[in-house]
């Protein structure tokens, strides 16, 4: 315990020092919300750079050292890890290809358009343009597109891997092709070993036919044995194996990429910047598909949160400060020419075919270069296209960046999904591939023709499928390069493309189903390999709806948790636990499923009280109603003058005279609308209460005339006399 002055010492200590604290908070506070002067003592501008994102990007950005690239450009189609060499011009590549996802970038300034027409270098910024919640929100709407930058180059790159003719080649080459590989081996220490032992067990099986006479069993045996040694010998040797999937693996990637160049070519007009080929360039196809996703995806947003509404189409860009690398219709674009300031292309950094080493200097030379860039859009392009270019509306950028990362996470998992099918039935046909000398083996014997006969059905249906993926690719990539263009709302290009979305995998299900692959008489899937694959299918094909489902159920639970504990708080602090119930006598809220619940219950149990005072009653009133005047069954007294109505013996009802079928089928549908009428309504009999006396008919009824009994018939007379004679 403090003495008495220690403690009041350290009290009036921490007073003052909170007084301290108090007034440094306050001074910061208003020289950041306010502008400042020149010779303050710092201002705004001193806590944030006067421009951001403008440095260049140097290779292995965006994902490119994780996910690599395709040469698709060439023959050799081997992977590409960051910057690559480019033998051609320019013009010969992709944007894509030239830069991969370096340069998108949002760039921000700190300088007003009339400063920035004044300088080019940007060495100082407008003190009454700084603003540290730009800042912040450019960046957090940076950090949000980079995550989906790098979930397009994870699918656009798995989607080159899969379209290439024979992206397994490099297990062909240990597993199939050579003379040595394991395909050979099985051929000849398997197949053709066993194929006399296999041609014994047929003779038999056919000797048993034989004696049994069915000679039809018998020479479709001996048919089928020789058609398999036969057709297997001449598919497995010579490595022919290899020539026919090589053959249709290129025919197929072949087919895809005409299609591709065709749909997308007649879908966007004349192929316009990032996307620009010659018409002759190789593999025009699948490198424009490849764009496309690019375009679509990362390139087209970046230049929509950089340039507004016009970033949509290309920009004319008619300076001419500093050289471009690339060429003629990239760099008469502002765009590419941004997207080439802000970063190290691979012409750059291979001028002559060889690395270059990137120093001071030309890093120094890309911040001019982008000096440039800002000091021809303050000098060409109007006020409200500077403002959306300098990030002075950084919330626009957090939608589009939020736009960008769901319609990523959306076509990107299924284009990633149709890749990784493609991939997978690639798969399939290797392993058809090397299980063939296996499975030809024991389908040499008639009885096994349905391995045989299942293994051909899957390996056509392995090409047909991955056929199938190429054509619903490009029609993928279609859509998506449409819908992005329209004048639409964001939400309604979202769900645009969940719609496509699941509209390919309903596509996708009947594909894999079978129905267009040919069918073979007799075939089934006895290696289970066709069915592990669409199981497969099964778990991936609800990626991609579900992506945007599993968002907003999540969403939503924040979303009411949070107005939950609001209500919650609102209620106990302000109302002090009775707002809801003013609320609700107000009729302003309504009541909770379980409010629901407890009033529908009291007025079902107040419902069945109702009910037992009504049956209570009525009961009561039948007790003490006075009970009818018996007639029927009754006899008169004549004893006296007065009639006394007695019971009589029990006598048998007498029956009416007329009509007998008439009363016998009005008392049978009586009976049946008495069976068919609802249990509910029909009398029940109380086995307390005896049953009811007849009562005389009513006068609108006939009158019952009870029938006269007939006198016996007399025997016949006999004929003879008293003396016995006739």
């Amino acid at each position: 315990m403090l003495t008495h002055p220690l403690r009041k010492a350290v009290i009036s200590t921490g007073v003052a020092a909170r007084a301290i604290l108090f007034v440094v908070l306050g001074v910061i506070a208003l020289s950041l919300s306010a502008p400042q002067s020149a010779n303050a003592l710092f201002s705004t501008c001193d806590w944030v750079d006067q421009s951001i994102n403008q440095r260049a990007d140097v290779p292995g950005a965006g994902g490119e050292n994780i996910f690599p690239a395709v040469r698709q450009w060439d023959g050799s189609r081997g992977l590409v890890s960051g910057a690559e060499p480019m033998p051609k011009t320019a013009k010969d590549y992709t944007l894509y290809e030239i830069d991969g996802m370096r340069g998108l970038n949002w760039s921000a300034t700190q300088q007003s358009q009339s400063e920035a027409k004044t300088g080019r270098d940007g060495d100082h910024a407008d003190d009454d343009e700084c603003s540290i919640q730009n800042s912040i929100t450019n960046t957090v709407a940076q950090a949000i597109f980079d995550i989906s930058k790098f979930v397009s180059r994870a699918a656009i790159s798995l989607k080159e891997i899969a379209s290439n003719p024979s992206p397994l080649s490099a297990l062909y080459k240990h597993t199939v092709e050579g003379h040595d590989s394991v395909v050979d081996r099985l051929n000849n220490r398997v197949f053709k070993v066993a194929v006399p032992t296999m041609i014994l067990l047929t003779g038999l099986w056919v000797f048993g036919k034989w004696r049994k006479g069915d000679m039809r069993e018998v020479w479709s045996g001996v048919g089928w044995a020789a058609f398999v040694v036969i057709a297997v010998s001449a598919f497995l040797v010579d490595n022919n194996y290899t020539t026919v999937v090589q053959k249709a693996d290129s025919g197929i990637a072949q087919g895809n990429a005409a299609l591709a160049e065709a749909v997308l070519s007649s879908a966007t007009g004349d192929i316009s910047p990032p996307c620009a080929l010659p018409s002759g360039a190789p593999q025009r196809g699948m490198r424009i598909s490849t764009c496309a996703m690019y375009d679509t995806l990362a390139f087209r947003p970046w230049a929509i949160g950089q340039f507004g509404d016009s970033g949509k189409t290309p920009i004319p860009y008619k300076g001419d400060a500093f050289k471009c690398d690339l060429a003629k219709t990239y760099c008469d674009d502002l765009r590419v020419r941004q997207v080439s300031a802000q970063s190290l292309n691979n012409f750059e950094l291979y001028p002559n075919g060889q690395k270059k080493i990137v120093t001071d200097g030309v890093m120094t030379d890309k911040e001019h270069q982008y000096g440039e860039v800002r000091y021809y859009v303050a000098g060409h392009e109007p006020p409200d296209v500077y403002e959306t270019w300098s990030g002075d509306k950084p919330g626009a950028r957090v939608s589009m960046g939020v736009y960008a990362l769901v319609a990523s996470l959306i076509v990107g998992i299924m284009v990633m999904v149709l890749s990784a099918l493609t991939l997978l039935w690639h798969a399939v046909t290797l392993i058809m591939v090397i299980l063939l000398p296996l499975v030809a083996t024991i389908a040499i014997h008639p009885t096994q023709q349905k391995l045989l006969r299942g293994w051909w059905q899957t390996f056509v249906h392995s090409f047909v499928l991955r056929a199938g993926f190429g054509v619903i690719l490009t029609i993928l990539l279609l859509f998506y390069q449409l819908i992005l263009p329209l004048p639409e709302p964001l939400g309604v290009q979202l769900l645009m493309l969940l719609l496509v979305t699941i509209a390919v995998v309903v596509l996708l299900k009947n594909l894999l189903s079978g129905k267009f692959t040919p069918q073979v008489a007799g075939a089934e899937d006895a290696l289970g390999v066709a069915d592990a694959a669409n199981s497969a299918f099964g778990k991936a094909a609800a990626m991609p709806p579900g992506v945007a489902a599993g968002t907003a159920k999540r969403s939503g639970r924040v979303v009411a948790s949070t107005a939950k504990g609001a209500a919650w708080t609102a209620d106990r602090v302000v109302a002090k636990g009775r707002g809801r119930d003013k609320l609700q006598q107000w009729g302003w809220l309504g009541q909770s499923r379980r409010e629901q619940r407890q009033t529908a219950q009291q007025q079902s149990e107040a419902a069945k009280m109702v009910n037992e005072e009504v049956r209570e009653r009525r009961d009561a009133a039948e007790q003490q109603a006075p009970p009818a005047s018996p007639t029927r069954g009754r006899r008169v007294s004549g004893s006296s003058g007065q009639k006394t109505l007695q019971p009589t013996a029990a006598q048998p009802e007498p029956r009416q005279p007329t009509a007998p079928a008439q009363s016998g089928s009005a008392q049978s549908g009586s009976a049946q609308l008495q069976k068919h009428q609802p249990a509910a309504s029909r009398p029940r009999p109380t086995a307390a209460e005896p049953p009811a006396p007849r009562l005389r008919p009513t006068p609108t009824e006939p009158p019952t005339v009870p029938r006269q009994p007939t006198s016996p018939t007399p025997p016949p007379r006999d004929p003879r006399g008293p003396n016995g004679r006739v």
